[in-house]
C-alpha cells in the first residue's frame, strides 16, 4: 500500500504549505521630500531621461535554445542554454551559443529578416517593433555550431511569451509598485536592450556582461593607458548602462532614465596560455614549489581566474571548451598522486597520467600544479595545459602591485574632469543619441535641486564647541578639537611593544603627555619586545598580568597587523597598531599625535566628543548597523565575514560591534538578525535600559532584496523583540526602521557652481526626480573626496512602524544620517558612512583577516 501511495504521490503526511511568494507586501510609504531643511544647491548628474514614441508597441517573445549531446553509455543529455544559471565565462559562453543558434534562425527564416527592428538578449527573450506574421518558429541544427565531439544538435524554439506579450511606451508607470512583485518589468527589459543597439552594432565596442560597454580604440578620451608586464594585464575604458523608471518631474506619471557611469577596468589577455602568464611574474622558475613565497605571491595573482583545457579532445575548443576555475596552487605533476580506479586501489601521479592516457610528456613535471573544483571534489592540472578564458577583468584581490592604485588614480579625476570623460565615451560608445530607432530621444544629463543639510554641533568637555565655519579649514567639515574629550578614560596598564632593537626612544612620553593633555589619566607603560617574529609570548604574559592594551609600534615591512589581530581574538586583549614610520612623526607632528590618541580613548570606551542634534539624541533608540565585505579570508571556502555595530554602550553615541561568519548565500543577513540583535538588546538594557525605537541600516544589499528585507528581515527583528521579552515585564514592542544603503550604483552627483562642475558639498541631498516614485529614497553626500569626485551613497526606506501622527518625517531620517557620519571620533570630519555602517564594515574586514590568520 505504501508503496502504490508513493507512486499515485499519495503521501498521509500533510502537504507542507507553499511559500509565500517575496514582494506581495508594500514597501514602507513614500514620504514627502525634504524642500525646506537645509540649503538649496544646483546638481548636475549622469542621469539622462529617456523620451519615447507614445503608443509605439513593443512584442516580446520566448526563445528556447537546447544543445543535445551523446553520453557515453549511449543515452542523450539536453541541456538548455537559454536560461543559463552558470556565472562568470560559462555564462557568456552559453550566451553566445544562444546567439549562434539565433544567427542560424536569422538564415532560415524570412520573418526575422524583414520587419523588426529586433533585439535578442541572447538568452530566452526575444524583442521587436513589429509582430511577427509567424509567431511559432522551431528548428534543429548539426553543423557549424559547437566544436565537442559528442555533440548531437542545437534546437530552437520561438513563440509568445504567455504573458507580457506586448507592451507599449505608455506602460512605464506599470514598470514600478511599491510591492516590488507586481511590477511589470517587460519594458524596462526592452529598453535596456533597445538602448544598447547602437552599442551592439558599434565594431569599435565590446560589451561585458550585459550593460558594460569598453572601447576597442579609446583615441579622443583623455584616460591613461595602463599596462603590466606581470600577467599581461591592460587597462580598457568604457560605460556602464542602466534603464530604470524614476520619479521625473511629472507628478502623476514617472518617466525612464538612463544612466551611464564610467569604467576604467584593467584586463587579463585572452586565450593566453597559462604557463607563459606565469612566466612574466619575478621569481617563477619552472621548478617553483606551491609554497615557496613565490609562488604564494603569484597564486594570488591568479586565484579565481576562468581557464579552459587545451589538450587531447579538449583543444582547440574555445568558447566550446570546459571551463574551470583556478582555486590554488598545489604539488607538482610528478608528487601529485590520486586514485584511478576505486575497485584496484590503483594510485598513479599527474604526470604519469598525462603520458599514459594522452600521449603527452609534460614539459615542466617539477612546477606546481593548478587545483580546480571537479565534479566529485579537488582535481589537479599541470599549468601547460591551459589557457585563460576571454574577457576577465582583474579583481581587486588579484591585483599583487600597484594595479589597485593606478586604477584608482585613472577614476579619481576631478569632477568636470570625470563627467566630460563620461560624456565622451557615451558618445563615441553610441548611447547618446537624439534618435534610437526612430522611437527613443536621449536627452542631455539631469539638473536638479539639492539640500545641503545643517552641520550638526560638536561638543568637548565642559560644552566647548568646535569651530565648524572655520575659513582656515581647508574642507568646509573638518574640525579642530576645542577642548579635552567629552569622556576621556584612564590607562594604569599597558605595554608598548617593539621588535628586539628597534625601539622608538622617547615614544612613550610623548604619547602619555598626550593622553594627559586631552584629560586621560595614564601611567607609564612597560616595555616587551617581538623576538624572532614570535608574538603569542606576549598575550599570554599580557593576559596573565590583566593587561588593558598591548600598544604595537613596527615597521611596516614586518606586516603583523593581521596576526596581532587574530591573536586579539584569541587572548581577549586589547590592542593598538602603528607604524613606526608613523611613530617617528609623532615628535614633530601635533595631529599624528593627536589622532592616535583619539584612537586609544575611544578603545577604552572613551567619547572624544559629542554631538549636539536634534536628530541624534535620543537615548532610547538604539541604531544597528549589518555589513558585510563579501570577503572570505583568502579562500572560496571559507564562510563570509558579516560585521555589526550599535550604539549599545551608557552613552548613546558611543557604538561597538563584533562580526559572525555565515555561508556565502544570496541571503547573507537574514540567519543571524535574530541572535545577534539579542546580544545587542542584552548590552543594551544592561548599559542603559530597554530601548523604545530601534532603526536598522543594511549596507551593499541590491534592490531586488528591497522584498527580502521588507518581509523576512522585518519579521527576524520581530522575533528578536518576542524572544527578549521576560516575564513579568511590560511588552517590548519598539517602533522598528529598517533602511537599505548601497553604494553600489552607476548614479554621479555633481554640484554645479556657477556654471563650474565641484564635488558635492558634505551633507548634500537629493531626494526627487532621480529617486524611485514608489519608494523613499535619496542621495546623501556626507563626506569630503580628498581626491577625485564624490560618490554619494543612495538610501531606501524599507519598513517603518512609524505611521501617522508618529510618522518620522523624511528631512529627520536625512539629518539622522548625515550627522552619524560625523559619530567616528577619531578623525575629526565626516566619514563617507553613517558610523554604524563604518564601524560594521570594519569589522566584517577584520572577521575575514582573523579567519584568514587561522586557516579557516
Amino acid at each position: 500500500m505504501e508503496k502504490q501511495l508513493k507512486a499515485m504521490s499519495v503521501s498521509d503526511k500533510p502537504a507542507a504549505p507553499a511559500a509565500q511568494k517575496l514582494g506581495t507586501a508594500p514597501l514602507a510609504a513614500k514620504k514627502t521630500r525634504n524642500e525646506e531643511w537645509g540649503t538649496k544647491v544646483n546638481i548636475d548628474t549622469n542621469i539622462r531621461k529617456l523620451t519615447i514614441k507614445p503608443n509605439q508597441p513593443i512584442y516580446k517573445y520566448a526563445v528556447q535554445v537546447n544543445y543535445v549531446f551523446r553520453k557515453p553509455d549511449g543515452t542523450e543529455a539536453t541541456i538548455e542554454m537559454s536560461k543559463s544559471a552558470k556565472k562568470g565565462t560559462e555564462h557568456d559562453n552559453d550566451k553566445t551559443r544562444c546567439q549562434n543558434v539565433y544567427n542560424e534562425a536569422i538564415k532560415r527564416y524570412d520573418e526575422l529578416k524583414t520587419g523588426g527592428p529586433f533585439f535578442y538578449d541572447r538568452q530566452a527573450s526575444l524583442y521587436t517593433l513589429t509582430k511577427l506574421k509567424n509567431e511559432s518558429i522551431s528548428f534543429v541544427v548539426t553543423d557549424k555550431i559547437c566544436k565537442r565531439q559528442n555533440f548531437k544538435e542545437a534546437q530552437f524554439v520561438l513563440k509568445k511569451v504567455d504573458q507580457s506579450f506586448q507592451s507599449t511606451s505608455n506602460d512605464v508607470i506599470k514598470t514600478t509598485n511599491s510591492c516590488p512583485a507586481n511590477a511589470d518589468k517587460t519594458l524596462l527589459e526592452a529598453m535596456n536592450i533597445i538602448v544598447s543597439g547602437p552599442a551592439f552594432e558599434n565594431k569599435n565596442v565590446i560589451t561585458v556582461g550585459a550593460c558594460v560597454h569598453y572601447l576597442i580604440d579609446p583615441t579622443g578620451v583623455d584616460v591613461a593607458y595602463k599596462e603590466y608586464p606581470e600577467g599581461q594585464l591592460y587597462s580598457g575604458v568604457g560605460v556602464s548602462k542602466s534603464v530604470k523608471t524614476l520619479e521625473g518631474t511629472d507628478k502623476k506619471v514617472p518617466s525612464l532614465f538612463m544612466t551611464t557611469e564610467m569604467k576604467t577596468t584593467l584586463f587579463h589577455p585572452d586565450y593566453a596560455p597559462l604557463v607563459e602568464l606565469l612566466q612574466t611574474f619575478r621569481g617563477f622558475s619552472t621548478t617553483l614549489k606551491a609554497n615557496s613565497p613565490a609562488a604564494q605571491r603569484i597564486e594570488k595573482a591568479f586565484v579565481g581566474l576562468d581557464v579552459v583545457l587545451n589538450y587531447g579532445v579538449h583543444k582547440g575548443l574555445g568558447e566550446d571548451g570546459v571551463v574551470m576555475k583556478i582555486r590554488r596552487f598545489h604539488t607538482s605533476a610528478k608528487e601529485t598522486c590520486f586514485e584511478v580506479e576505486k575497485s584496484t586501489r590503483e594510485f598513479t601521479n599527474v604526470f604519469d597520467y598525462f603520458k599514459k592516457k594522452y600521449g603527452i610528456t609534460l614539459k615542466y613535471p617539477d612546477l606546481f600544479t593548478i587545483e580546480a573544483k571537479g565534479k566529485q571534489g579537488k582535481i589537479h592540472f599541470p599549468a601547460e595545459v591551459l589557457l585563460l578564458c576571454p574577457n576577465q577583468t582583474v579583481t581587486n584581490d588579484q591585483m599583487i602591485n600597484n594595479e589597485q592604485a593606478d586604477m584608482i588614480k585613472m577614476s579619481a579625476a576631478q569632477p568636470h574632469i570625470r563627467k566630460t570623460t563620461t560624456d565622451t565615451i557615451v558618445r563615441n560608445v553610441g548611447l547618446a543619441s537624439n534618435n534610437i530607432y526612430g522611437f527613443i530621444k536621449v536627452e542631455d544629463p539631469v539638473n536638479l535641486e539639492g539640500m545641503v543639510l545643517p552641520k550638526p554641533k560638536i561638543a568637548f568637555a565642559g560644552n566647548r564647541l568646535a569651530d565648524l565655519a572655520n575659513p582656515k579649514s581647508r574642507f568646509p567639515t573638518d574640525f579642530n578639537r576645542a577642548g579635552q574629550y567629552y569622556d576621556a578614560k584612564e590607562l594604569t596598564k599597558w605595554e608598548l611593544v617593539f621588535v628586539q632593537n628597534e625601539e622608538v626612544q622617547g615614544l612613550a612620553k610623548q604619547l602619555a603627555d598626550e593622553m594627559v593633555n586631552n584629560g586621560m589619566k595614564c601611567s607609564n607603560p612597560t616595555m616587551s619586545f617581538i623576538i624572532r617574529g614570535d608574538l603569542e609570548p606576549i598575550f599570554k604574559k599580557a593576559k596573565a598580568a590583566g593587561t588593558q592594551l598591548l600598544f604595537f609600534v613596527v615597521k611596516s615591512r614586518y606586516n603583523y597587523h593581521q596576526q596581532i589581530k587574530a591573536l586579539e581574538q584569541k587572548y581577549d586583549v586589547l590592542t593598538q597598531e602603528i607604524r613606526a614610520e608613523t611613530a617617528e612623526k609623532v615628535f614633530r607632528q601635533p595631529q599624528t599625535r593627536l589622532n592616535i590618541i583619539n584612537k586609544t580613548n575611544m578603545k577604552l570606551g572613551g567619547l572624544n566628543y559629542a554631538i549636539g542634534s536634534e536628530a541624534f539624541n535620543k537615548p532610547n533608540r538604539l541604531i544597528v548597523g549589518f555589513v558585510t565585505s563579501q570577503r572570505v579570508g583568502g579562500n572560496p571556502d571559507y564562510p563570509i565575514s558579516v560585521g555589526f555595530a550599535a550604539n549599545m554602550l551608557k552613552h548613546h553615541q558611543k557604538f561597538a560591534g563584533g562580526y559572525v561568519y555565515v555561508h556565502r548565500d544570496r541571503d547573507v543577513f537574514g540567519s543571524i538578525i535574530k541572535d545577534t540583535l539579542l546580544t545587542i538588546f542584552k548590552t543594551c538594557t544592561e548599559q542603559r535600559g530597554r530601548p523604545d525605537d530601534i532603526l536598522l541600516y543594511f549596507n551593499g544589499v541590491s534592490e531586488g532584496q528591497f522584498s527580502m528585507i521588507n518581509e523576512e528581515f522585518s519579521a527576524r527583528v520581530k522575533e528578536a523583540c518576542m524572544a527578549f521579552q521576560k516575564e513579568g515585564t511590560p511588552p517590548f514592542r519598539p517602533h522598528i526602521t529598517i533602511i537599505a544603503s548601497s553604494k553600489a550604483h552607476n548614479e554621479r552627483l555633481y554640484k554645479s557652481d556657477k556654471g563650474r562642475i565641484v564635488n558635492l558639498e558634505p551633507g548634500t541631498v537629493v531626494d526627487h526626480t532621480i529617486v524611485s516614485n514608489v519608494y523613499t529614497e535619496w542621495y546623501h553626500a556626507s563626506a569630503v573626496a580628498r581626491q577625485g569626485t564624490a560618490k554619494a551613497t543612495k538610501f531606501t526606506l524599507i519598513f517603518t512602524t512609524k505611521a501617522g501622527p508618529q510618522a518620522e518625517p523624511l528631512w529627520h531620517l536625512e539629518q539622522l544620517t548625515n550627522d552619524l557620519c560625523y559619530d567616528h571620533q577619531i578623525v575629526f570630519h565626516p566619514v563617507g558612512l553613517p558610523v554604524p555602517l563604518y564601524i560594521a564594515d570594519r569589522y566584517s574586514q577584520r572577521g575575514a583577516m582573523v579567519l584568514a590568520a587561522n586557516q579557516g
